[in-house]
């Protein structure tokens, strides 16, 4: 199963990882308003999510 690291520091909550990811477990936490994940073992590790975040907020770690 991978592991999804976001670094909430960097994350700015643009959306793109989420419009990006063909899994659709990636949503926006409104009371943060950084990005999350559920349901992590319907990740396909495309890394679609990491490709598309400019600020390099998220990190898709398949090696765990």
């Amino acid at each position: 199963m991978p592991k999804i690291i976001i670094n909430e520091e960097k994350c700015n909550g643009c959306g793109l990882c989420i419009n990006a990811c063909p899994a659709a477990i990636l949503f926006l936490n409104q009371k943060t308003k950084k990005i999350q994940y559920a349901n992590i073992e319907s990740c396909l590790e495309c890394k679609a999510c990491e490709i598309q975040c400019q600020r390099e907020a998220i990190f898709i770690d398949t090696l765990s």
